[in-house]
């Protein structure tokens, strides 16, 4: 069946944005499609999209899409997250650094302010790849700029995970094409799932914290995430992080006093909330900035 689509679109996906590193991209509209205050109050000026691990531009795209649909005057940067970047600490801050300066830059230039009245940023993350590069932001603003990342509100989608056997082996298996190719891959990636829960269980006291506990308890630190309201989009039919530990995750907020909002989707998978009910799950992502804008 022939594409609608243009094809430099469907072999460029993300080509209506500029690429600062072949991990983040950003886009800001014309200033025909600015819009003048005070119009523009109640608009995210930045909306940032911190994607799932692998993800391919095709899937990024229809986001990105959407939030030129849905806030036109918006600006867009884009964070992609590589299985490359579980390898170090060092690989992980160079991937996200140019986030940093990006957003550093539009506070210095005045288009975004360091401590806003109302938020500027609207952060929508997705799965335990979105939510380690916003721990690294978080962390990184604190201890590179001296202040922390500036008051947002966020979308949390099928996030955050913690480390269990089934979830991990799904995720890491789902990179084989399934088949032959999947039935080789099987017990390696099984070896490397007990490798790293001996490492991270019975040996934690020579490898310390694992990344998903780390993720888990800086995205509930108040003094490293200033958030006005968060929503939780996740299903019982996602594979690859376990909805329980997203409810876990949203107590632990809410005793830590961030305002939390939880929509359970009963049959989606991991990240398939919006095919799954557009409608819905563009609502709870408006309605959340709705919310922290008064």
């Amino acid at each position: 069946m022939p594409s609608n689509q243009p094809a430099t679109t469907v072999a460029r996906p993300l080509s209506m944005m500029k690429k600062l590193s072949p991990f983040v991209y950003y886009y800001e509209p014309s200033e025909a499609a600015v819009l003048p205050e005070p119009a523009h109050s109640g608009v995210p000026r930045l909306i940032l999209m911190a994607s799932w691990m692998d993800a391919r531009e095709l899937h990024i795209a229809k986001y990105i899409t959407q939030y030129q649909a849905i806030f036109p005057s918006s600006a867009i940067l884009l964070v992609k997250f590589a299985t490359k970047e579980l390898a170090s600490t060092t690989v992980a801050n160079r991937t996200v650094q140019p986030a940093v300066v990006y957003i550093q830059s539009r506070i210095e230039s005045g288009f975004l302010s360091v401590s806003p009245m109302q938020p500027e940023i609207l952060v929508h993350l997705f799965s335990n790849g979105g939510s380690t590069t916003m721990r690294i932001l978080y962390e990184n603003f604190l201890s590179q700029m001296g202040h922390t990342f500036p008051l947002h509100a966020a979308v949390y989608d099928s996030c955050p995970g913690l480390y269990a056997f089934l979830p991990s082996y799904n995720a890491f298996i789902i990179g084989f094409q399934k088949g032959f190719l999947r039935f080789i891959a099987a017990p390696f990636v099984t070896a490397l799932i007990v490798c790293l829960w001996i490492w991270h269980r019975p040996l934690r006291m020579l490898s310390g914290e694992d990344f998903l506990a780390r993720n888990s308890r800086i995205h509930n630190d108040p003094t490293l995430v200033k958030q006005t309201n968060r929503s939780y989009i996740y299903g019982k039919a996602d594979i690859m992080v376990d909805w329980r530990h997203v409810e876990t995750h949203i107590k632990q907020a809410a005793a830590k006093g961030f305002v939390t909002r939880q929509e359970l989707f009963e049959h989606s998978p991991h990240v398939s909330h919006m095919r799954t009910n557009g409608e819905r799950y563009w609502k709870i992502f408006m309605e959340t900035w709705r919310k922290a804008t008064g």
